[in-house]
């Protein structure tokens, strides 16, 4: 098992995509296995013949131990190479060795070394392979019993089930199916390419909660304790998860992303100094102005929110307050100032909170930001961010408005020293004018709050970076002075 990154140390073998018996070539995908963080496709780093599949579909795999055995053919090589070495003294090296299964091959290695071999016939020599080929090349018997390469059957989708059904259906699909008990081939998927997805299977089990089958034996559909009906115990799936484990409760196993989130936010809080600011401000004109790019030709097709224009915000307000994008080391007792702004913005997920990450975000423009954006939104929701997407982050961006709150406190990045939070924007009454020009008119209003590493994040520097992206907010136009 290969290491993942990001410190993850095992892996689940999702499904295997070839069988003992299989010949591979490099880089041919022999398995899925899923971290706590994505699933991945394992290529293969040698090229040969499956010998065995060390781990099970199912089975929690550490890094290093072993998961498949591939024969590459070189030991066989090797030792028949050693074999040949001796039977020809060196002044007779220039002369040809008999063929095996030949009527000398019988013979011992001093009588075929004392008794030159007999020449061989014109035909004999053209039709001989050269000695190399020869040792390497494998019995006659196994070749003809290997089939074509174009004739091998094709691994199967990982995501589809086998026979007539055939239904897709991701493993986060398939595990939730199976604790619900509910049956894929029954569910319509509206993922796309008719995927089904966690959604679809929640909704089926609703279904069925909505509309029991009839009552079986009794005590048949009972949980422990007899105190789950069958409508009753799908709805407690569905709201706790696992299987029952005594009177009155359930028990999941604390693994995947919520064994990784849990370890993450434990340790950032236990070495962090964590503050966190407040400020509210009046982000009309940024509203105007996502609608406008929503017209705009040039962002067809993409998925345009006020989220767009936050990254751009923060990654000129840093230019000001660069600490803001530094990271403390506890390991050589120093601060890392980076100088690639990797934003990581929060996404909930099927799987858990991912936070996926733009790279080199300072250098994009409006354009490419939205395109990343909506291309790792997409695949965080589908579940299949590989290590490359979600590491590396030097500034986190959540968005809790979207559930319809209007600030938090949150818990930095335990590599970051800083976290930007998004609130609910809402048309509010608003203070505008001065003077005798002043005036309350509704406006597009939201708080945001800034939480920060105060170890090397001072609280004047924490204030200056969320005044200067709530002043590009409220007047987009003066970015052109970052």
């Amino acid at each position: 098992m290969p290491d993942p990154g990001e410190g993850l140390t095992e892996a689940e073998v999702v499904s295997w995509r070839v069988a003992v018996g299989d010949t591979v070539a490099i880089n041919d995908v022999l398995c899925e296995v899923e971290t706590a963080k994505s699933i991945v496709e394992l290529p293969s780093p040698y090229a040969g013949t499956v010998t065995a599949l060390v781990a099970a579909e199912g089975q929690t795999v550490p890094v290093g131990a072993p998961l498949v055995t591939i024969d590459d053919g070189s030991e066989p090589e090797k030792a028949a190479e050693e074999l040949l070495v001796g039977h020809i003294p060196a002044a007779e090296s220039g002369r040809r060795r008999r063929r095996r299964g030949s009527a000398g091959a019988a013979q011992t290695p001093a009588v075929v070394v004392e008794s030159p071999p007999e020449p061989a016939t014109h035909a004999e020599r053209v039709a001989e392979p050269p000695r190399a080929e020869r040792v390497a090349e494998p019995p006659r018997a196994e070749r003809v019993a290997e089939p074509p390469r174009a004739e091998r059957p094709v691994p199967p989708r990982m995501d589809a089930t086998e026979g007539p059904a055939h239904v897709l259906a991701k493993p986060p699909a398939r595990r939730l199916a199976a604790e619900l008990g509910v049956d894929l081939a029954t569910v319509t998927g509206t993922g796309r390419d008719g995927v089904v997805t966690r959604t679809d299977v929640k909704a089926a089990a609703s279904r069925t909660v909505a509309s029991p089958p009839a009552v079986p034996a009794a005590g048949a559909a009972a949980g422990v304790g007899g105190e789950f009906a069958v409508g009753q115990s799908v709805v407690s799936r569905l709201m706790l998860g696992g299987a029952p484990t005594g009177p009155g409760e359930r028990r999941t196993p604390i693994q995947g992303v919520r064994k990784v989130t849990a370890k993450a936010v434990k340790e950032s809080i236990d070495t962090k100094a964590l503050v966190t600011s407040f400020l509210t401000c009046d982000v009309t004109a940024t509203m105007d102005f996502v609608s406008r790019m929503r017209q705009d030709k040039a962002f067809k097709g993409l998925h345009i929110s006020p989220l767009t224009v936050w990254c751009k915000a923060v990654t000129l307000a840093m230019r000001r307050t660069p600490v803001i994008n530094a990271s403390w080391d506890d390991a050589t007792g120093e601060i890392v100032h980076h100088e690639q702004v990797n934003l990581g913005i929060a996404a909930a997920t099927p799987r858990g909170l991912m936070v996926p990450v733009l790279r080199g975000a300072q250098e994009m423009t409006l354009v490419e930001l939205a395109t990343e954006l909506t291309r790792l939104i997409a695949v965080a929701k589908e579940g299949a961010l590989q290590p490359a997407d979600y590491s590396g982050g030097t500034f986190s961006i959540t968005n809790v408005g979207v559930f319809g709150l209007d600030a938090g406190t949150p818990v930095v990045n335990r590599q970051e020293s800083a976290i930007l939070v998004l609130g609910a924007i809402s048309r509010r009454p608003w203070v505008v004018g001065e003077g005798e020009e002043e005036r309350v008119v509704p406006r597009w209003v939201t708080t945001m709050s800034l939480g920060f590493d105060h170890r090397l994040i001072d609280g004047e520097q924490g204030s200056v970076f969320l005044r200067d992206v709530a002043q590009i907010l409220s007047d987009p136009s003066s970015a052109l002075l970052y």
